[in-house]
């Protein structure tokens, strides 16, 4: 998953997933136990979906060099949600993210292209997550 905060990472995951999610977070944001876990999973055969921004290349090729040592097939699903969007969600959450943050990654976000190593690279422009009818 690539995208910024509040972007719809985690609902397309909830919606469209079930492999095991992985998280920086769960981790303490301690990269190397993150690779380590996904290197396990990927030992054992298992699918992952890394649930995090994943905003540059460097993170990117890194998550995509380790899936290419156990010959998994690496799906980029970017998130490419606008300002606006952004900011509606943001004002809607208990808590919202502070704008500075918001910002910061905006600034440090790469466009994913396929040619980074992807099998495919999907891109949902504005995800909102289809209502139950």
């Amino acid at each position: 998953m690539i995208g910024i905060a509040l972007s719809g990472k985690t609902t397309y995951i909830e919606a469209n997933f079930d492999h095991e999610i992985i998280q920086l977070s769960y981790f303490n944001n301690n990269r190397k136990r993150e690779s380590e876990y996904i290197e396990e999973c990927l030992k054992k055969g298992k699918s992952v979906v890394i649930d995090d921004t994943n905003l540059t290349r460097q993170i990117r090729k890194s998550h995509i060099d380790l899936a290419r040592k156990y010959n998994a097939n690496v799906i980029g699903i970017f998130m490419n949600t606008s300002r606006g969007l952004i900011e509606h969600r943001r004002l809607r959450r208990r808590n919202p993210f502070p704008l500075t943050v918001i910002n910061k990654q905006l600034r440090d976000l790469e466009t994913p292209t396929k040619e980074e190593g992807f099998d495919k690279l999907i891109v949902h422009k504005d995800y909102v997550q289809p209502r139950d009818t």
